[in-house]
């Protein structure tokens, strides 16, 4: 029996649990203490910070391990490349890792491909981040350099809001580094692809509505498009940029996914951040295949356990559109009611939902970053249009209530405005 071990035990490790589970494999997963759903798919549980490398090293050494994972997290990206370069295992290389997860060197790396990304600079102290926005200009934005999920990312317009931000922004750094970068306008994709014998492809495109929270730029809704409906030329040249950044980091194998910032005014894509993982919401798991109609989860691990190579046939992808559709709230609470569950769950084009996490009593966190998302509603249409009618009818569906310190409020969707003005 092969033995696998999972990185992580939190919801973005579910899908390649399921799957391990599912062929009969033995599976260890390694994750601090929690409440995390991981932990029931494992047949052995180590209690460590993914972080801590070594640990992680120790435990899958020790246990004769056949392969390692991990999904939807940056942090165990590294720490898995790690682990398997150390014990000769098929992985992407540790100094690949660092370049997909660290947004000072992936910033470094789209510069020498030839990628847009606006002008930048990473910083460790607020002395030395008021000078180099001095010297850069106002509006800019503000992210740690090694997070994920919107944490710690604000836009700044001024020296008294880089004050107020700046600690908050670092406490997600690892590394207690920053990237100070020039705000970009425009509307926000995503990119999702898979790479096998250093062979990219990419499998959909999404565009990014966000909720309205000033300041913020937290995903409220994405709308994906199977890469072979793309027709228009600015779809055109998101998927050229994306596949010339992939290329150019060496990726040997692997999901990927990618954000970029097309600006109108100057008809010009930038890089926002580009990552070795499936992203988060259930994009590489459910929405990838529900579009393309390749399973991308399934390839990646049939690779890494047992050496199968599958390669994207672009002329075979699937030629459908989905979606996630997300909601949160305005301020701690309690849940007091929820209307609609069960309509829902008969809704033509919903394929899955999450909702069973909010429920009467829950305790439930102000809407700060995309951690504080509730609702991962999925999406499957024949077409743009339908989709957006699917989506009407879900806002129109659900209506949840809670009980604030001050006041009894509704649940917030995002607007259908895109997602970077």
């Amino acid at each position: 029996m092969k033995k696998v071990l999972i990185v992580g035990a939190g919801v973005g490790q579910v899908p390649f649990l399921e799957i391990c589970r599912a062929k009969g494999y033995e599976v260890i997963t390694v994750s601090i203490p929690g409440d995390y759903p991981g932990f029931k798919f494992a047949d052995k549980i180590y209690y460590v910070d993914i972080r801590d490398k070594e640990a992680v090293l120790k435990i899958a050494r020790d246990e004769k391990i056949d392969a390692v994972l991990t999904d939807q997290n940056d942090v165990g990206v590294v720490t898995v490349a790690y682990v398997a370069e150390k014990l000769g295992l098929r992985g992407i290389g540790y100094q690949t890792a660092l370049k997909f997860t660290d947004k000072y060197l992936m910033r470094q790396a789209a510069k020498e491909a030839g990628v847009g990304v606006p002008e930048f600079n990473h910083v460790s102290s607020l002395d030395e981040a008021v000078a180099v926005a001095e010297s850069m200009g106002y509006p800019l934005m503000i992210k740690p350099v090694d997070s994920s999920g919107s944490r710690g990312v604000r836009r700044i317009n001024s020296a008294e809001d880089l004050r107020r931000e700046y600690d908050a922004t670092k406490a997600y750094s690892l590394t207690g580094k920053v990237i100070l970068e020039r705000f970009i306008g425009g509307d926000v994709y995503c990119i999702d692809g898979y790479t096998a014998d250093y062979e990219h492809h990419d499998l959909i495109v999404g565009i990014s509505y966000k909720f309205d929270l000033p300041g913020r730029f937290i995903p409220a809704m994405r709308i994906f498009s199977s890469a072979k409906r793309v027709s228009d030329r600015v779809g055109k040249m998101l998927l050229a940029e994306n596949n010339r950044l992939v290329t150019s980091m060496k990726l040997p194998f692997g999901i990927t996914h990618a954000e970029y910032i097309y600006n109108p005014a100057e008809d010009k894509v930038y890089l926002a951040e580009i990552a070795a993982r499936g992203g988060g919401n259930y994009i590489s798991s459910d929405l990838t295949p529900l579009a393309s109609g390749f399973n991308m989860n399934e390839a990646l691990i049939d690779y890494i356990i047992n050496g199968n190579v599958r390669k994207v046939e672009p002329d075979k992808l699937d030629d459908k559109v989905a979606a996630y559709v997300d909601l949160g709230f305005p301020a701690d609470g309690i849940v007091r009611s929820i209307a609609g569950l069960e309509e829902l769950k008969n809704l033509r084009g919903v394929f899955k939902t999450q909702m069973n996490e909010l429920y009467i009593g829950k305790h439930v966190k102000r809407l700060t970053d995309g951690t504080k998302r509730y609702g991962m509603i999925r999406i499957c249409a024949d077409s743009e249009d339908e989709c957006l009618k699917i989506i009407d009818a879900v806002k129109n569906t659900v209506h949840i209530e809670i009980e604030t310190a001050d006041a009894t409020r509704k649940q917030i969707w995002g607007n259908m405005r895109f997602g970077g003005d």
